[in-house]
């Protein structure tokens, strides 16, 4: 089936934070663009069991601040096309955005496409998913209701979905390789005062035991080579997030993790006219506020690029 030929200066690539934040700056400059989104409005912030740390919110569920991201696209009239971008390419001043439905072109991109969870690697992990293994503690962690679960990370991910699991189950023990968390200390506080939960560090996942459903998970101790199993009804990989840019066909774009390098005054990466915001950086830091002021910036700087 031949696809059609859609024709915007600007395409977005991703709704969450950041494409939003952009989408609501070009749209009040009268920009023509479209949006491009497979998944939900939002991006990350829908597996978010709690978001502490956006402005004007104390504590809220991430897909009730999701929708609320969404609500003001819905407020002004923007509307999300629901495709999944295949390649990114570009052939002299314009850029071509192949997605699952159709073709654009473009004088402009800015990929604002997220990022997802990383996997550990282990024997049974892709077997088991959905059996006893999620990455998703919102969306899975009422399976798990009274039951013994292991999450394994040390970040702010990993912290605050164990702080969500441990309101849901009898038993969770939080594995890390360091000794030390590179999540904020305020969370492993928190977890440190929660009768449920155990801590075990330093040590990392070897083996995951069971065949059609998983059954408990083999640690070793980085620094004794002590093993430990632990019999548990649900295990939780959080260990990182892999940007979302295999679409990226144009050379001299990513970087060896494959995040997109730019310049941090204009979002533009070393390719004229292609931009970049939120989690397809290379930043240590991520949060919800960095990816929709990223965004903001790239709509500006778009504005001043389209002018030229």
């Amino acid at each position: 089936m031949s696809k059609n030929l859609k024709t915007h200066d600007v395409i977005i690539i991703g709704a969450g934070p950041a494409g939003i934040g952009a989408a609501l700056s070009l749209h009040h400059e009268g920009v023509d663009f479209a949006i491009l989104e497979y998944s939900a409005p939002g991006g990350k912030i829908n597996v978010a069991p709690r978001v502490d740390n956006y402005p004007g919110y104390t504590k809220i569920p991430g897909p009730d601040l999701a929708f609320a991201f969404y609500e003001r696209l819905l407020a002004v009239g923007i509307q999300i096309n629901g495709e999944e971008v295949i390649s990114l390419t570009k052939e002299g001043n314009k850029f071509k955005i192949e997605t699952d439905q159709n073709i654009y072109e473009s004088k402009a991109v800015l990929v604002a496409s997220g990022a997802q969870e990383k996997k550990l690697g282990l024997p049974k992990e892709e077997e088991l998913f959905g059996k006893g293994i999620s990455y998703c503690a919102l969306c899975d962690g009422h399976f798990f209701k009274d039951q013994t679960v292991v999450v394994v990370g040390g970040g702010n991910s990993a912290l605050k979905e164990s702080l969500h699991l441990a309101g849901l189950v009898k038993k969770l023990y939080l594995v890390h390789r360091r000794r030390e968390f590179r999540g904020l200390n305020k969370f492993v506080k928190e977890i440190e005062e929660l009768g449920n939960v155990e801590i075990l560090t330093p040590y990392i996942a070897t083996e995951i035991i069971g065949d059609d459903q998983l059954k408990a998970l083999r640690i070793q101790n980085v620094e004794t080579d002590e093993i430990k199993i632990l019999e548990v009804d649900g295990f939780f990989p959080l260990v990182g997030l892999n940007p979302n840019t295999t679409f990226v066909k144009i050379e001299g774009i990513l970087d060896d993790y494959r995040y997109i390098p730019v310049d941090n005054k204009t979002m533009m990466s070393p390719v004229e006219g292609l931009f970049a915001a939120g989690d397809v950086l290379p930043r240590i830091i991520k949060q919800i506020y960095l990816s929709e002021h990223d965004g903001k910036v790239a709509a500006k700087s778009i504005i001043e690029y389209l002018k030229k």
